[in-house]
């Protein structure tokens, strides 16, 4: 492939989403439904009715808590530090990642490229030492990165400000109900080790169009019936992703060196597998 996925920065995406929706800062209040249509009560008095709603607002969804929706979760003692770096060698668009085990609870570092030799940094580290690298100056943040990053990048200068978010596990008990459908963070949240909790919530959006888009001549969309054709169509694909994903957490959050040296020995198996490798990859750009 020429590219395996491409990285793009959370303010771009807030600020291309935002110039496509009709500018409206209020908050919900209330979500009543009936047979005919849902409608969404908002501060300040103002009322949207839709035949169907999509609650996707994230993690702490309002949409899901007002449907009734339960939602298992699961704190995963660690927070995540993201922060911009200018960096002196070239990351010629290569994503690095170092999984640490052991004592130091399953941290894992990513360096992901932007433009201009800009690296952005996600690194999950128990919630203490998260917070402990957050407060710490610019200067030696970039010093403890290039560290743990044993210089693959030379040295690093802080470009923006370390921010630091609590890492927690979800998925909702369901992703549909009557004219209500949950997508993306709303519906589950994982760990971020693997880079796939945007994809998974940008596929839910592509499936929950296509099930729209291609109903029957005259189906109401706010169809329980139709929506749970989107229910099905997600349910394999998130529980695998939470599956490995959570998998993958506990490997390397393990103690014990035995089981590292296995770990280790399998995922170096894998990379002499290219139809396995094959089938990784297909899977994390589908």
């Amino acid at each position: 492939m020429p590219e395996l996925a491409w990285i793009v920065e959370d303010s771009e995406l807030q600020r291309a989403l935002a110039s496509g929706l009709e500018p409206m800062a209020a908050r919900c209040e209330r979500l009543q439904t009936d047979e005919r249509s849902s409608r969404l009560f908002l501060e300040g008095g103002a009322t949207l009715e839709a035949r169907l709603v999509v609650g996707a607002d994230g993690a702490n969804s309002f949409v899901r808590r007002a449907a009734g929706i339960a939602a298992a979760e699961r704190d995963y003692g660690q927070s995540a530090v993201v922060a911009n770096f200018r960096c002196e060698k070239p990351h010629r668009n290569t994503a690095y990642q170092w999984f640490r085990g052991g004592l130091q609870g399953g941290a894992v570092l990513a360096l992901l490229p932007l433009p201009g030799e800009h690296v952005s940094m996600v690194w999950s580290l128990p919630t203490r030492e998260a917070e402990r690298l957050r407060a710490a100056p610019g200067a030696a943040i970039a010093q403890e990165v290039e560290r743990a990053s044993k210089a693959a990048l030379g040295a690093l200068t802080l470009v923006s400000e370390a921010r630091s978010i609590a890492l927690r596990r979800l998925r909702a008990g369901r992703l549909v109900a009557p004219r209500l459908a949950l997508a993306g963070d709303a519906a589950h949240v994982i760990h971020p080790l693997a880079g796939q909790g945007l994809n998974l919530g940008l596929q839910d959006a592509r499936v929950l169009a296509e099930v729209v888009n291609q109903r029957e001549p005259g189906r109401d969309p706010g169809d329980e019936r139709l929506l749970r054709r989107y229910e099905r169509q997600r349910a394999e694909p998130i529980l695998a992703m939470d599956a490995v994903v959570s998998g993958l957490f506990a490997l390397y959050g393990v103690k014990s060196s035995w089981i590292g040296h296995l770990r280790n020995a399998g995922l170096n198996l894998t990379d002499r597998l290219p139809v396995l490798k094959n089938i990784l990859v297909r899977q994390a750009m589908s």
